[in-house]
């Protein structure tokens, strides 16, 4: 019994075990008298389990049947947790800012929007009725959530034209409502041939960004460049800067679109697309800040890397007629990461693609091809990897702890997680035993 018990020890919720670098926080369905039916990844503002009472529960189970939701929130590092409950009746979803959960319990076009502090303490909460000011459900292109409290919907009409619908879900007296936003008069793109809508790129630094692209032409360009606009918390028109052409003479663009991505931790634009140079395919990456001296963006690095054995794994397909879709770029804190996806149909699945990762320098820290990403894992494919796919785990603490998962059944990876500081973090869900297993590596000196 004693040897067991130093084999393995229990933690539910606060208590902790320490073993080498590693700390396992493991969450009993048997203890805790639920189970967990949902995970919410919250990037750097830490992730959520969910628990109920009823396994495999549906969302959206009407207003007569009410779902108890019981919420575990910890924070990447582990180092902050809080729990509580609350009651759902539709699609229940949680999002995140650096100061607040939110909690959106939806049926239909009915919000129903709880907002908590990371102490677990609700500090407001909104209900609202999209339909009350001409809105469907459908038409919500994408939900944003801002530092100071506010919730915004991003809805594109029919020409394309960029809309934005607000509440401050802090003020006791918020309403929904359309914001007037005062699109730049200035058209820094006008010598090009193409010019696209705008886009809501994100919120950093206290400002909104928006922007559109221009481009010689509307399939392979030889220049392509991004009017960048910021505004305030009033969206009121504060500076506007030109991302200019990061096109290098010889390069032609492959395809329509480029990727162009907001780094909130760096304070700079990513920019990245696939390019035919010297009949090589190409992917480009490039990063742009801030000039306190000029409106034209500068250049803080440009990289390019061939695509790996493209007649193997078929990136680009140089047939005359497939256009090659963007790279995808995500952003993890300070680390840049850039994929050029085989075949992609959802960029949460788990596909054949390559990556290539850089620090907060620039400097280029991964390049291979693999399956899935940094943050994510189908483990059947990692047990088996017959093709080394999975080289990425190689030299990570967490590999060895993820291979003894390889003699389990229905077990699988909820979230791998790897900060800018190197602390690995893998969260294992084991359907047989109902367990949730947090495995936290502090990195290595």
């Amino acid at each position: 019994m004693k040897k067991q018990i130093c084999i393995s020890i229990l933690l539910v919720l606060g208590t902790l075990q320490v073993l080498l670098a590693q700390t396992k926080t493991i969450l009993d369905t048997k203890v805790i008298g639920s189970y967990c039916n949902n995970y919410f990844d919250l990037n750097e503002n830490g992730f959520i389990l969910v628990y109920n009472k009823k396994k495999d529960v549906d969302a959206g189970i009407g207003k007569n049947a009410d779902l108890i939701n019981f919420i575990y929130y910890f924070s990447k590092d582990m180092s902050k947790r809080i729990t509580f409950k609350v009651i759902s009746n539709g699609e229940f979803n949680i999002y995140a800012s650096k100061n607040n959960l939110f909690l959106v319990d939806r049926n239909s076009t009915d919000y129903f929007v709880r907002v908590y502090d990371y102490s677990g303490k609700e500090v407001a909460n909104k209900k609202f009725d999209l339909s009350a000011i001409g809105l469907s459900q459908g038409q919500i292109s994408k939900i944003h959530f801002s530092a100071n409290g506010k919730m915004m919907f991003e809805v594109y009409d029919g020409h394309q034209e960029l809309h934005l619908y607000t509440i401050p879900l802090l003020s006791p007296h918020a309403v929904l409502s359309e914001i007037d936003i005062a699109y730049p008069s200035a058209n820094p793109l006008e010598s090009m041939n193409v010019k696209g809508d705008w886009t809501l790129l994100g919120e950093t630094m206290g400002y909104y960004i928006i922007c559109r692209k221009g481009a010689n032409s509307n399939y392979d360009p030889n220049a392509i460049a991004y009017h960048i606009a910021f505004y305030d918390e009033e969206f009121v028109l504060f500076r506007e800067l030109l991302l200019d052409n990061f096109l290098l003479p010889g390069e032609q663009m492959m395809g329509k679109d480029a990727a162009l991505s907001l780094n909130s931790s760096l304070q700079s634009f990513v920019v990245s697309c696939l390019i035919m140079r010297n009949q090589k395919n190409i992917l480009l990456v490039a990063n742009y800040g801030m000039d306190p001296a000029s409106s034209v963006m500068r250049l803080f690095w440009h990289k390019e890397f061939e695509l790996i054995n493209n007649a193997k794994y078929k990136f680009v397909e140089n047939d005359g007629m497939s256009v090659p879709l963007p790279p995808v770029i995500s952003n993890r804190g300070p680390q840049i990461n850039v994929s050029v996806f085989k075949s992609r149909t959802n960029v949460n699945e788990e596909a054949v693609n390559q990556m290539v990762s850089f620090d907060a320098q620039g400097n280029n820290i991964y390049n291979n091809v693999q399956m899935g990403n940094l943050e994510m894992l189908n483990l059947d494919g990692f047990c088996v990897d017959n093709e080394n796919m999975y080289s990425r785990f190689k030299t990570l603490q967490m590999a060895r702890t993820l291979k003894s998962y390889c003699d389990f059944d229905k077990c699988e990876a909820l979230d791998i997680d790897i900060d800018p500081k190197g602390n690995e973090l893998a969260i294992i869900r084991d359907g047989k035993n109902n367990l949730v297993t947090i495995y936290y590596f502090k990195a290595k000196n």
